[in-house]
């Protein structure tokens, strides 16, 4: 099928055109993506302690070095004041290069599959891509993973396709940056491995060398630190592999689950459901010839996906490189739905037309992440209560309500001082019963969503142990919704930690 018959462009690519257009886009989402990203760094409490690690070289080792070694070299090399809001700052600014160059080789993959029409496809409606842009302004390390991962797919198939030395010292340093972004990464030899396997013998082993030798050369320049201090990388890893199995906070869930089902749902389009669904029937049609290489990539994000199904540990941002290369599979789609179109439209047309549909599709939900990352609730919060509480009031509150603790001797250089008195607990139900509070003299109590919300999703269920703590905390919360008296809300939005679902209540009457 023509399909899968690469052009002659395809085979002689133009290399300055390649490289001008890899420089624009990455400077395009770059820009895009550092845009409304100094909001503080305490909001998202991961990133507090990662500046805190980057500050003081005090690693803890719960993820590869890749993010941290990269902001800690643009800390230092740049010159950044040693301030926790200067630091994070920067490690967002490299969050949003790992997810530039993420968008980078994802575009040239299109094109290596499907030319130049895929290339400026998927690179635009990536660009576009609210899940991309949210978590490009994080410190964390997601975007290092799907860096690390797009690089990969982008070498597999390009190895795949003329399996020389080189390519496989290339392919080695990918995946040595794919496991240096969190150790899921790892999840890539499902794709690089057959590759290998089905290598003619001839030459196979100095391409396995070099694959190998790049390899251990980019684990060891990123993850020194780590390699140096094996009690604390195993204690680290096991702690995760902990969280993996069996949950965080005192809650897990049954497994498999469908949540991300869900998730890919929340981060696709309808026009991408139908331009992946006429992807795969074309893949379909084309099996008996297409490509190994092919057919593993297609494979991985269904098998990625299913693989979290069966964590109870979940989270929107760990679908990322199924987003990825789902959106992939839409540009590759839109050529595909062009070609069907042809019958009754010209080519170019249709193809033009198709990908305009593509790109214009990711707006709104874009939008709606731009327009959140320039609203900050819990500073609304803080106005409100100055404007409207009097001094004595006493607030009791959640975790993710950023009003001052005064146990948090941290506060005090985050927050300006404010007259009323503030209670905090991770949530506001283990300061006690309503009744308990009361007899306190707490006169409020401010609670978010994203804190209570976990305890009345039908999926979460508590831990054997943690029952009765869970029964608790859902006991308060029901009672305080229902009969306190909501004086403050904003609603949970798209960007959590500047939207985390805020309600202040008075107190119920006795």
């Amino acid at each position: 099928m023509s399909e899968v018959v690469r052009s002659e462009e395809q085979e002689r690519p133009p290399i300055g055109a390649l490289i001008s257009w890899s420089l624009i886009l990455f400077i395009a989402a770059f820009l895009l993506n550092t845009r409304h990203n100094t909001f503080p760094y305490f909001y998202h409490p991961d990133e507090a302690v990662k500046v805190e690690q980057v500050r003081t070289g005090n690693w803890n080792f719960h993820h590869p070095m890749l993010l941290l070694s990269a902001t800690k070299a643009a800390v230092t090399l740049g010159k950044v004041p040693l301030e926790e809001q200067r630091i994070v700052e920067t490690g967002r600014a490299v969050s949003a290069a790992f997810t530039a160059l993420a968008i980078v080789a994802l575009s040239l993959l299109g094109y290596a599959w499907r030319g130049w029409a895929a290339a400026l496809g998927v690179g635009a409606t990536l660009l576009l891509h609210h899940q991309f842009f949210e978590l490009a302004h994080y410190l964390k390390e997601d975007t290092a993973l799907v860096f690390g991962m797009a690089l990969t797919f982008l070498l597999t198939f390009l190895f795949a396709q003329k399996p020389n030395a080189v390519r496989a010292a290339m392919l080695g340093a990918a995946v040595g940056c794919a496991i240096s972004g969190k150790y899921i990464g790892l999840a890539v030899l499902v794709v690089v491995v057959p590759v290998f396997w089905h290598l003619p013998k001839e030459g196979r082993a100095a391409r396995i060398a070099a694959f190998s030798a790049a390899l251990l050369a980019i684990l060891l320049l990123i993850n020194l630190p780590l390699i140096l201090n094996p009690d604390a990388f195993a204690h680290s890893f096991d702690r995760e592999m902990q969280l993996v199995v069996h949950g965080q906070q005192g809650a897990t869930r049954r497994i498999p689950h469908s949540l991300y089902l869900n998730i890919f749902r929340d981060n696709t389009t309808p026009v991408m459901w139908v331009l992946l669904i006429v992807f795969l029937a074309e893949r379909w049609r084309a099996r008996r010839v297409l490509p190994r290489v092919e057919w593993l990539l297609i494979a991985f994000p269904f098998a990625f996906t299913l693989a979290l199904s069966f964590s109870p540990k979940t989270n929107d941002r760990y679908f990322l490189p199924a987003t990825a290369l789902f959106t992939l599979f839409a540009g590759i789609g839109a050529l595909d739905a062009a070609r069907l179109l042809s019958r009754w439209l010209p080519l170019r047309w249709a193809t033009w037309a198709v990908m305009v549909v593509l790109v214009a599709a990711q707006l709104p939900s874009w939008w709606r992440y731009e327009t959140a990352f320039q609203h900050d609730d819990n500073r609304e919060l803080i106005d409100w209560v100055k404007e409207h509480l009097p001094p004595t009031a006493v607030i009791a509150k959640d975790s993710r309500i950023l009003l001052p603790d005064p146990n948090n001797s941290r506060d005090a250089t985050r927050f300006e001082p404010m007259p009323q008195k503030i209670l905090a607990k991770r949530y506001a139900a283990d300061l006690g019963t309503i009744a308990d509070l009361r007899r306190m003299g707490v006169t409020h109590v401010a609670i978010s969503e994203t804190d209570y919300g976990g305890f009345f999703l039908d999926s979460v269920h508590p831990r054997k142990s943690d029952v009765a703590d869970f029964e608790r905390r859902k006991d308060f919360y029901s009672e305080l919704l229902r009969n306190g008296d909501l004086l403050f809300q904003r609603d949970r939005g798209t960007v959590l930690y500047l939207h985390p679902g805020i309600r202040l209540y008075a107190m119920p009457p006795e």
